[in-house]
């Protein structure tokens, strides 16, 4: 998938998500320094039957996948109750067939066969057919429906997939180009129902359709569930679909579970407390302080260190020039520091990220010199450039970009040449206590040399609809989640004209010549098929970025989770979405 999402999810979550994969990386060992075993093992052959209870931050907003634009909404529209074409297995890190049971690319690396699944249908019974992908690739690529991720994620320099029906479980997919891993593309197709939303895309209103006040018995899916019942900004009950096309080893239909409520708990003590209350049966992501208060507890509830996830934390400054009405959003002079390299630079060099791992996220992350988490193994550079924290360098990078320090050695005030101030306000999202937490560490490191930063918590739909819509900021404390390792998953965060270019989304053409050089460069690797040539691209891709800094990394947490002893088959994956990526193999024991 690619998310930046999930391709966040996801700006906070969104901008920390990019929906695609490659199936060719090699596997990613965790490495948490003090875990707990993992509860890793064979799958089993569960009971069916009971419903699990699973946290989510936020209340999904759409049941249509192609209109989701943060993880929560991802995570039920696209990954629970739709239907893929092909699934990536998190046990092997492999692509494995989905709705589609087997396709083939030609020698032209553009053509590919593709047969689908005997007998799949949807929740309401009716067949899924070749015409029902065909109609799905419509959707995606519909202008009224401007899917905030798919379209970008489905297209290849600017240019769609053509598709063609060969009969009913057959059709023949056309790229405009080359591609190297069309299962990255494949895994991004949640196949749609034509007969049940045909009408829509033809008036054109279905970027309305399956929103969260549908009746949910008109909500058809082919996925392992479909929904039940919602309950607007609290919880959402997603019951078993009687269609489902998987069965377990022993020929059992799945899913196990009757039903998976997604209850909508923001607040982290909350959900620690109903953790220990029984009242929730998995939260991924927990807080260091909650791992480290189950890690030393025998009880029903185990906590796991899965290691440096996909998702990284980082800090950018707003270098869009004008606001979506045209009105400047970041006076002239704010522009002036943050467009700087010496002051991305210099920034970068006061904060001391060791500190930020070993100590305020108490070991359970670690120091990120790059865009990429270490722990995609598979495509991460390892020999980029160290930031290390210098206070000297910054210092010195701050006097050349003109920078003056007044005040005293023990209360320094950093000024412009003209005379300015220098101070801004850190958005950081509410809903994250780690990066709540971060940022009083920036903060206090920035003070040294005399930059007054202003932290702001603000709810994630706030920061969101700041830094995709209004623009209306100075800086985000947030970072980029992918969903799977390939390099395909970046591209909705470094394509410049994407919406999810933090630093400035949207660009009609390239704002600089190193944005440009990364926009060939990601359409050389989608075509590129030598694995190493590719890694060779993406490197460069990486190294660009560590040099100018449009985002300054700050550290990949690790994957953090706690489940309840009751659940079965509970392997959680250091990919989004953890522990719900074999939702339809979780059982009650």
């Amino acid at each position: 998938m690619r998310f930046m999402l999930l391709r966040r999810l996801v700006i906070s979550a969104l901008l920390a998500v990019s929906l695609t994969a490659s199936s060719c990386q090699q596997g990613i060992e965790p490495a948490g320094s003090q875990k707990q075993a993992e509860p890793r093992g064979e799958r089993v052959v569960g009971t069916r039957g009971g419903s699990l209870t699973y946290r989510v931050i936020s209340p999904p907003k759409t049941f249509n996948y192609l209109m989701a634009s943060d993880v929560d909404s991802l995570l039920v529209s696209f990954l629970l109750i739709g239907g893929r074409l092909v699934e990536l297995d998190h046990d092997t890190q492999r692509y494995v067939p989905g709705v589609a049971e087997a396709w083939k690319l030609a020698g032209d690396e553009r053509t590919l066969e593709l047969t689908l699944r005997d007998g799949v249908r949807f929740s309401d019974g009716h067949p899924l057919t070749a015409d029902d992908v065909l109609f799905t690739f419509r959707a995606i690529y519909d202008e009224r429906m401007a899917s905030p991720v798919f379209r970008d994620a489905m297209s290849i320099g600017g240019r769609r997939i053509d598709v063609f029906v060969v009969d009913a479980n057959h059709l023949r997919l056309v790229f405009p180009e080359p591609v190297a891993v069309p299962e990255s593309y494949l895994s991004n197709v949640a196949v749609l129902p034509r007969h049940a939303l045909g009408e829509d895309l033809n008036q054109g209103t279905l970027r309305e359709a399956y929103n969260m006040a549908s009746d949910p018995r008109r909500v058809v899916t082919a996925g392992a569930f479909m929904v039940q019942s919602v309950s607007p900004g609290n919880r959402v009950t997603l019951e078993r679909n009687p269609h489902y096309w998987k069965r377990d080893q022993a020929g059992t239909p799945l899913p196990y579970l009757d039903s998976l409520v997604i209850d909508v708990v923001g607040d982290p003590n909350s959900a620690f407390t109903r953790l220990e209350q029984n009242t929730l049966d998995i939260v991924d992501r927990i807080r260091p302080t909650d791992y480290a208060a189950l890690y030393k507890r025998e009880g029903a509830v185990r906590a796991f260190d899965l290691g440096p996830g996909l998702t990284t934390d980082h800090l950018w400054f707003n270098l869009n020039e004008v606001g979506r009405g045209g009105d400047p959003k970041v006076d002239s002079v704010k522009r002036a520091w943050f467009g700087d390299l010496r002051f991305r630079r210099a920034v970068s060099h006061l904060i001391d990220r060791d500190s930020i791992a070993s100590a305020t996220l108490q070991g359970l992350a670690t120091p990120l010199h790059g865009f990429v988490s270490p722990g995609n193994r598979a495509w991460a550079a390892n020999d980029l450039p160290r930031i290390d924290y210098d206070l000297e360098r910054g210092r010195t990078l701050l006097g050349e970009a003109g920078f003056i320090a007044r005040g005293t050695p023990d209360a320094p005030e950093l000024y412009d040449a003209k005379g300015n101030r220098i101070e801004f306000t850190l958005l950081v999202p509410v809903e994250s206590q780690a990066r709540t937490m971060m940022a009083a560490v920036i903060q206090e490191d920035l003070t040294r040399v005399g930059i007054r930063m202003q932290v702001a918590p603000v709810e994630n739909g706030e920061l969101i609809r700041r830094t995709v819509q209004s623009y209306d900021y100075d800086a985000v404390l947030s970072g980029v989640s992918v969903t799977e390792p390939d390099p395909s998953s970046y591209v909705n965060f470094l394509l410049s004209n994407s919406p999810l270019h933090q630093w400035h989304p949207k660009q009609a053409k390239p704002a600089s010549d190193w944005e440009a050089r990364i926009d060939e460069m990601l359409t050389a690797q989608a075509r590129e098929t030598d694995t190493e040539r590719r890694r060779a691209v993406f490197r460069d891709i990486q190294l660009i970025l560590a040099e100018q800094l449009p985002v300054i990394p700050i550290s990949a947490r690790h994957v953090t989770t706690a489940a309840n002893v009751r659940v079965g088959n509970n392997r959680p994956s250091m990919l989004f979405p953890h522990s719900l990526w074999n939702a339809e193999e979780l059982f009650v024991r």
